[in-house]
């Protein structure tokens, strides 16, 4: 069952390597299903080491990471079936297929990866591969849409990457535990929040978003909003120390700018026309809403077990209906004339859902984060959440608006034809009803829109209760009262509300730097263009004058010498001297290049004992290569991989638990060569001297038992000082071959028996 783990993510990778043949141009229909298997029958706890995959990767299934993978598999194959169906025939769909399969790839391979490397590998993957999915039109606002994103995205990916080292450098492992994760300092949790804000979309590091989806295809918007973005939700809850120390200045910038990213993209959404980026600005609002609730946990630890929860549970609402929306957007253009209605009826469910209308499952989520607010007693911030509900509720209304006043595209051909009269063709087919046949695969992309609609309506149903489905009764009521003149007015009089129509073109902060951006490139053109001139000249003068002074200098000598290098047999033979020197030096590099420290520890800080043991197998060794005929046990022992040594263990260690500890007599572990560390191995505790169980590990202790387990035999892998899954491994295969229980933990029992004996 464990194999899933890796499964789910490889899956859609290697459907993506074949993603060009014919055969396979159903695979993004298919990617996702063993991650949804995943997330359905793999057991809570479950956890999976491979080794050798980086360094170390480390794949487990807990809540919050069951939570996400549902939600994000549910979508990923609503969307790839849509995408399927409608991009039947289209240009370069294989393509399109490929950056789907390996964006799918990395959502999947973040969420289940535990560790610092499979994490930032998982984001650095989905994060290139929707560049392709953003310019897969090609048209001119696409490329400039995928220009404005891959800046961001490249930036953002090596803010994360300086972040993620410092989390492995401060933590002292690969794989942080929350406890492990109060060590991080500002610097690093400042990384940490600016190199995920920019797929999360916070102001004013959002404006890629409101360009990326309305570019990108109706599939592809989707994901984008509805599970890419919630990947930064998951690396803050995952790699900030939430729930075991407070960080009120860092939670009081996540609450700020919230709030900022909720409330600015409100007004900008109200007065667009194109639905999908309407639902862009809608999807910046509500992430904005998130984060403030990611902020309430740092500044209040206690509330981080509750509010978790409903963070997974606000979240995987928000995927599914806005990547229903975005779906439903598509199915009003292209579905057949007959089911047009059920879309708008399902269109309308879905904006209910997400304005958290009473008995939705908008107010059952809201209701999941309500505890964030309430525990910070904050007046003014309940009052700025229920303002974030009002216009998350009027930009749904303006979804509808817009939805209801949009014509199918068959109904926009046959009005758009040159030479038409509407009258005419009203009467035509008022007189001749036209016969509509619709195909099996048109109702494909609808019956891969169907299920998110059912889900969403049964949300309220599986998690919430009788208080969760009022939620907010009253505001929404509010709010329809105070919309109800502005839709009277935009009925009867619309032109006085046209020109607010498009007023702030998508990107809106790049229209007000977009003068100083095209100064500053035309400022670094001319300045290159002059560089590159007198370059070019100064070159040219250079290259002139040596080539004067070396033909005014050449003489019979050096034209014999080079016809004698130039021949054949001379050229071979030098060629061959060559590339034995470099065969020779990649064959003795591995020894130049050992540490010292681990060179010399195995001579001088094993035990005679030892070192009569492996004698004694190289010995076994020798004779068995030589002889015709050897037995299978005699033959096992091998020179390049000698069996694992284990020292004896130390008399002390039996007794020590028993003997009195003196607090000011520290411990010392050493590698035997060079390096000795002072560990403190006795505290006072209510006026009694008390042994402790285990010391903090440190980098410099890592290093010292990986160099020691090395010199055992026990391959823990590079002396980096950081705990993999390696280290850990080689620590379990120590302690069950000295009859200790095999937990990977590093305790001073460990330690006694590692410890090379005088």
């Amino acid at each position: 069952m464990s194999l899933l783990l890796i499964l789910a993510w490889v899956f859609p990778l290697l459907l993506a390597l074949g993603a060009r043949s014919p055969r396979l141009a159903w695979g993004p229909a298919i990617g996702a299903i063993p991650a949804l298997c995943t997330a359905l029958l793999v057991p809570l706890g479950t956890e999976l080491e491979v080794g050798w995959l980086l360094t170390g990767a480390v794949f487990a299934l807990d809540s919050l990471g069951r939570t996400f993978l549902l939600f994000t598999s549910i979508l990923w194959l609503s969307a790839g079936l849509y995408a399927t169906a409608a991009l039947r025939g289209k240009a370069h769909r294989e393509r399109f297929n490929t950056f789907f399969l390996l964006a799918m790839t990395g959502n999947l391979w973040l969420i289940l990866g535990q560790d610092l490397v499979s994490f930032y590998a998982g984001f650095a993957l989905m994060g290139l591969s929707s560049y392709g999915l953003v310019v897969h039109e090609g048209d001119r606002d696409a490329l400039r849409a995928g220009r404005v994103y891959l800046i961001l995205t490249l930036c953002a990916e090596v803010v994360l990457f300086m972040a993620m080292i410092l989390i492995a450098t401060q933590t002292g492992t690969v794989v942080p535990t929350p406890e492990d994760l109060t060590r991080l300092g500002d610097l690093t949790i400042g990384l940490l929040i600016l190199g995920l804000a920019v797929k999360a979309g916070l102001v004013p590091l959002h404006v890629w978003l409101p360009l990326a989806h309305p570019a990108a295809p109706i599939p592809a918007s989707a994901v984008l909003s509805g599970a890419m973005i919630k990947v930064a939700l998951l690396g803050w809850l995952r790699f900030l120390p939430i729930g075991e120390l407070a960080l009120p200045g860092w939670g009081l910038l996540f609450v700020v700018v919230g709030l900022a990213t909720a409330f600015f993209a409100v007004p900008i959404g109200l007065v667009q026309s194109n639905p999908k980026v309407l639902l862009a600005y809608s999807s910046l609002s509500k992430m904005g809403l998130m984060v403030v609730v990611v902020g309430a946990t740092l500044i209040e630890p206690a509330i981080a077990g509750a509010v978790v929860i409903g963070i997974g549970l606000y979240a995987g609402h928000h995927a599914l209906s806005k990547g229903a929306l975005f779906l439903g957007v598509g199915l009003r253009k292209s579905a057949p004339g007959p089911s047009q209605s059920w879309v708008l009826v399902g269109l309308l469910v879905l904006a209910l859902s997400m304005a958290a209308v009473p008995l939705t499952g908008g107010a059952v989520a809201k209701y999941g984060i309500k505890p964030a607010f309430v525990a910070l007693e904050w007046t003014w911030l309940s009052i700025a959440v229920a303002l974030t509900t009002m216009a998350t509720a009027a930009m749904m209304a303006r979804f509808i608006w817009i939805m209801v006043f949009t014509k199918p595209a068959s109904e926009q051909g046959a009005a758009g034809q040159p030479g038409s009269d509407p009258q005419r063709a009203q009467a035509s087919s008022l007189s001749r009803p036209e016969v509509t046949k619709v195909k099996y695969r048109d109702l494909i992309p609808l019956l891969a829109w169907s299920p998110l609609i059912i889900l969403v309506l049964l949300y309220p149903l599986v998690f919430g209760s009788a208080v969760a489905w009022t939620t907010d009764m009253g505001l929404i009521a509010l709010t329809g009262m105070l919309l109800l003149p502005i839709i009277l007015v935009a009925l009867r009089r619309p032109a006085i509300l046209a020109p607010l129509k498009d007023s702030i073109p998508p990107g809106d902060l790049l229209g007000l730097v977009r003068p100083l951006i095209l100064s500053l490139r035309w400022s670094v053109r001319w300045t290159l263009r002059r560089a590159g001139k007198a370059m070019e000249a100064g070159v040219a003068v250079m290259v002139s004058a040596v080539r004067k002074t070396l033909e005014s200098r050449r003489s019979a000598t050096w034209v014999e010498l080079e016809q004698r290098l130039t021949a054949w047999p001379l050229a071979g033979a030098l060629w061959l001297i060559i590339m034995a020197g470099l065969i020779l030096l990649a064959l003795l590099w591995p020894t130049l290049a050992k540490p010292p420290e681990i060179a010399n520890s195995a001579a001088s800080s094993v035990p005679d004992s030892e070192v009569g043991q492996h004698t004694s197998e190289s010995a076994v060794v020798t004779s068995a290569v030589g002889s015709a005929a050897v037995s299978e046990s005699t033959s096992k022992p091998d020179i390049s991989d000698p069996e694992p040594v284990v020292p004896p263990a130390a008399e002390s260690a039996l007794t020590q638990d028993q003997e009195a500890c003196d607090p000011n007599e520290p411990d010392r572990f050493t590698d035997g060569v060079d390096t000795t560390l002072e560990l403190v191995r006795c505290r006072i505790l209510d006026g009694v001297a008390e042994r402790i169980a285990a010391p903090p590990v440190s980098n410099a202790l890592l290093r010292l038992v990986q160099a020691r387990l090395n010199d055992l035999g026990f391959a823990a892998g590079p002396v980096d000082g950081l705990d993999g899954p390696m280290t850990r491994e080689a620590i379990r295969r120590f302690q069950a071959s000295i009859g200790m229980a095999p937990n990977g933990i590093i305790d001073f029992a460990l330690l006694d028996r590692l410890q090379p004996q005088p």
